[in-house]
C-alpha cells in the first residue's frame, strides 16, 4: 500500500475520518430541519449515524469477545456514561422552556414524550401518536429523540445476540447477521406500503443499517486494496450519501430500499477508511473533527432550539434567523460536549457496575413523576378567551370518515373503502361525487349538511391522493382513483363531480387530463381551489396572537398566502374549460381586509395548518352553496 506523507501524520489508531462522517451527518440533519429546501434529503444523516454506530459498537463487542474480556454490564454502564448525561440536561432545560411556551394540550404531549425519551422508547411513542391528522407532533420539541431510542434498542439487543452466537455457534455469525439484515430490510420495505409511520420509527425496520456497519467492522478489517481501488470505493460511497441529500424529499418512500443507498455509501466509506486513503485526509480536517466530536450534542440541541424559536418568536425563518439557529445549534452542541460529555464519559469506574444502571433508572423514574406532576396543572394558563381555539389543537377530524371513505397510512389498503357507505348514488336523484385527498375529505360533512332530500353525495378520498391522470401516489391512492375513474363513474351517472386536493402548480396538466376523461361521463365538474395555509396550526396562532392583533392579519406573519395565491391564480386561468367551474376557496376566506380565521361561532377555520374543522368547512360551503348546487 502506498503511503502519503501527509496521511502518516494522522493518529495511527483513531479513526478521525469517522468523526468527519459524523460531522457531515449532523450538519445535513440540522440544515434539513432549518430549511428543507436547501437540503431536501438531509434527513438521511440519521441513517449515516446508524451505520456508524453498527460499525463501532459491533466491532468493539466482537473484538472484546475474542479477547474474552466482554461484559454486558460494563458495556451498558459505559453507554450510560457516554450518552445519558447530555440527554438528561437537554431534557431538563427543554422541560423548563416547554413549561412557559407550550399550551395546555401541547404540554400533555410534551410530558409523555419526555418520559418516553428518558426510558428510550420515544420512537414507539411517536409512532403511536403521529397520525395523518396530528400535525402538532411536528412541533414536538423532543421528536428528534426517536432516533436515539432506536440506537439504544440496538445497544440492548445486539450485544446479547453477539454474545449468544459467540458462545454457541461462532462460525454461524455471518449468515445470521446477513439473515437478520435481509429480514429487517424486507420488513422496512414492506411496511412502507402498509404503515409508513411504523417503517420510519420502529427499530426492527432500521436494524439492517446497523448490521451493515457491523459486517464491515467484523469481516472486512483484514482486506487490503490498491490505493486506486480504495479511493474509487470511497468516491462511490460519497456519491451514494451526497446525492440522496439533494434528490430525496419528504415524499420519498423511506426507509426501505431508499435507505439502503446512503447506508451502503456509508459502509463503503468506513471500509475505505481502514486503509487511510485520500478521503481520510478530507474527513479528518480540523473543522470536521470539532463538529464530529460534538455531533451527538449538536443533534440533541438543534431540534428543541428550532421548535421553541418557531413557536415563541417566528413561525417563518428569515435567512438571518436560519443562520442564527444553525450557529446556536453548533454552539449549544459544543458546550454540551465540552462540559457535559467530556466530564462524564471518562468518569467510568469498573466498580460502578449495576449501581449506575439502577441509579439511572431510579432517577429517571423520579424525574418522570416530577415532570408529570409539574405539567398536570398547566392547563390553568389558558385564558377563557383562548380556550375555544386551544381545544382544536387536538381535533379528532371524525368528519373526514377515515378508515371508511377516507384512506390514510393507517388504513393503507383499498379494501378499507366501504363502498356501501361511501357511494350513495340513487337513480331519480341528483347525484354528486366528491373525489380527492384530505382537502376533499374535509368538505364532506359540510356538504352532507346542505344536501337536499332529492340529492346524494358520494365520497372517494385518500390522503396524498390527487384526482389526476396519470394515476400517482401510493397504491391505496392510485387503486382507489383508478376504480373511481374506470368503473364507478361508468357504472353510475353522477350529475356533478367535485374535485378537491392540496393542489400544486405542477398539477395543472394532469388535472386537465383527468377532467377530459370525466367529461365523458358527467354533466358538470367543479374544481375547488386551494385554501389558506399557515406555518403552524391555526388554533395555536389564535391562542398566541399578540394582544390587540386583528386575527385576520395573522396570515401576514404566519401564513403561506403568496404561494397559495399563485397556485390559485394559475389554476383558475388554466381551467377555463366548458362544463368546468373553478371555485376559489382562497377568495372566500381572504380579501383586502385579511383572511378569515374563525367560523361564525368562533371555531377556528382550520384545526392544523390547512385542514378545515367541520365548522370551518361549513362556513365555506355556505358561501359557495349556490355555485356548487346551482341554487
Amino acid at each position: 500500500m502506498i503511503k502519503d506523507s501527509k496521511l502518516s501524520t494522522l493518529n495511527d489508531t483513531y479513526r478521525w475520518d469517522i468523526q468527519g462522517l459524523r460531522a457531515i451527518a449532523v450538519l445535513a440533519v440540522v440544515i434539513f430541519h432549518i430549511n428543507p429546501q436547501l437540503l431536501p434529503g438531509g434527513y438521511i444523516g440519521v441513517d449515516i449515524f446508524f451505520v456508524i454506530s453498527g460499525y463501532l459498537i459491533m466491532g468493539f463487542i466482537w473484538r472484546d469477545l475474542n479477547k474474552e474480556s466482554f461484559s454486558l454490564v460494563t458495556f451498558y454502564v459505559k453507554r450510560v456514561y457516554r450518552l445519558f448525561p447530555a440527554l438528561f440536561v437537554m431534557l431538563l432545560l427543554s422541560a423548563v422552556a416547554a413549561y412557559f411556551i407550550l399550551l395546555s394540550d401541547e404540554s400533555v404531549d410534551f410530558v409523555h414524550s419526555f418520559i418516553s425519551t428518558l426510558f428510550y422508547i420515544s420512537n414507539f411513542y411517536f409512532y403511536l401518536e403521529v397520525d395523518y391528522f396530528n400535525e402538532a407532533m411536528k412541533f414536538s420539541p423532543l421528536l428528534h429523540t426517536w432516533s436515539l431510542s432506536v440506537e439504544e434498542q440496538f445497544y440492548i439487543i445486539f450485544p446479547i445476540i453477539l454474545l449468544l452466537v459467540y458462545k454457541r455457534v461462532n462460525e454461524w455469525l455471518f449468515p445470521i447477521l446477513v439473515a437478520l439484515a435481509i429480514l429487517s430490510l424486507l420488513l422496512s420495505e414492506l411496511s412502507i406500503h402498509w404503515d409508513e409511520s411504523f417503517a420510519f420509527y420502529a427499530s426492527p425496520t432500521r436494524f439492517f443499517q446497523f448490521i451493515l456497519g457491523g459486517v464491515v467492522a467484523i469481516y472486512l478489517q483484514k482486506y487490503t486494496l490498491s490505493q486506486t481501488l480504495n479511493n474509487l470505493i470511497a468516491t462511490v460511497g460519497f456519491v451514494l450519501i451526497i446525492l440522496p441529500m439533494f434528490l430525496y424529499t419528504e415524499k420519498t418512500l423511506f426507509p426501505g430500499l431508499h435507505a439502503l443507498v446512503p447506508s451502503f455509501g456509508t459502509a463503503l466509506i468506513l471500509f475505505s477508511g481502514l486503509q487511510r486513503g485520500h478521503t481520510t485526509l478530507f474527513l479528518s480536517n480540523s473543522v470536521f473533527k470539532l463538529i464530529g466530536n460534538a455531533s451527538y450534542s449538536i443533534y440533541l440541541w438543534h431540534w428543541p432550539l428550532i421548535v421553541f424559536y418557531k413557536l415563541e418568536v417566528s413561525p417563518s425563518l428569515s435567512s438571518l434567523e436560519q443562520i442564527t439557529l444553525f450557529s446556536a445549534s453548533i454552539l449549544f452542541g459544543y458546550l454540551s460536549w465540552r462540559y457535559i460529555e467530556n466530564s462524564t464519559r471518562l468518569a467510568y469506574k469498573r466498580s460502578d457496575g449495576l449501581k449506575v444502571i439502577y441509579f439511572t433508572i431510579g432517577s429517571s423514574t423520579v424525574v418522570s413523576l416530577l415532570a408529570f406532576y409539574s405539567f398536570s396543572g398547566v392547563s390553568y394558563r389558558s385564558l377563557e378567551s383562548q380556550s375555544k381555539a386551544s381545544q382544536y389543537l387536538d381535533y379528532k377530524a371524525d368528519n373526514f370518515r377515515a378508515g371508511e371513505c377516507f384512506l390514510t397510512s393507517q388504513y393503507d389498503n383499498v379494501d378499507f373503502f366501504d363502498k356501501n357507505k361511501c357511494i350513495t348514488h340513487s337513480n331519480g336523484k341528483k347525484n354528486y361525487l366528491l373525489v380527492g385527498d384530505s382537502h376533499a375529505a374535509h368538505f364532506y360533512s359540510a356538504l352532507a349538511k346542505v344536501i337536499k332530500e332529492d340529492e346524494t353525495l358520494s365520497q372517494v378520498t385518500a390522503s396524498g391522493c390527487h384526482p389526476t391522470l396519470p394515476y400517482s401516489g401510493t397504491k391505496r391512492c392510485s387503486s382507489l382513483v383508478k376504480w373511481a375513474y374506470e368503473e364507478l363513474i361508468k357504472e353510475k351517472h353522477f350529475d356533478t363531480i367535485i374535485l378537491s386536493a392540496h393542489w400544486a402548480y405542477a398539477d395543472k396538466q394532469s388535472l386537465l387530463s383527468a377532467i377530459k376523461l370525466l367529461l365523458n361521463y358527467t354533466d358538470k365538474i367543479i374544481v375547488l381551489g386551494p385554501n389558506m395555509e399557515y406555518l403552524q396550526p391555526l388554533p395555536r396562532l389564535l391562542v398566541k396572537a399578540p394582544e390587540g392583533e386583528d386575527t385576520k392579519m395573522i396570515y401576514k406573519r404566519a401564513g403561506n398566502y403568496k404561494a397559495v395565491a399563485s397556485v390559485d391564480y394559475h389554476m383558475k386561468k388554466y381551467l377555463d374549460v366548458e362544463k368546468v367551474k373553478y371555485i376559489s376557496i382562497l377568495r372566500v376566506l381572504c380579501s383586502q381586509d385579511g383572511c378569515r380565521t374563525t367560523a361564525r361561532d368562533g371555531t377556528p377555520i382550520t384545526f392544523d395548518s390547512g385542514h378545515f374543522t367541520h365548522e370551518g368547512a361549513y362556513y365555506v360551503v355556505k358561501q359557495i352553496e349556490k355555485r356548487l348546487f346551482d341554487r
